[in-house]
């Protein structure tokens, strides 16, 4: 899908669970809170949406400590560049 389909939101820790358990996105748990990656026709995280800089910034390696596959396909899904994560996972 084109990156215009998916946008980044933050999430409360509830609504993040409950997006987590049906499935219908991706969620990270970033050190400063929980992302949605959403597709841009729902409305599935609870907090504000994350305009394109701010995605790039709060998705990176540094504020986040699970699956590099995890955060470069929340990256790839938002049409970021990912070639920081590479040189940063090897």
């Amino acid at each position: 899908m084109n990156a215009t389909h998916f946008r980044a939101r933050w999430a409360s820790k509830p609504r993040a669970e409950m997006v987590r358990k049906t499935g219908q996105a991706l969620v990270l748990e970033t050190f400063n809170g929980f992302i949605v990656i959403e597709p841009s026709s729902r409305h599935l995280g609870d907090g504000l949406i994350l305009n394109r800089q701010e995605a790039n910034y709060e998705l990176q390696p540094a504020w986040y400590s699970g699956s590099m596959s995890r955060l470069r396909e929340a990256r790839q899904r938002l049409g970021l560049e990912s070639g920081a994560l590479v040189a940063a996972t090897a």
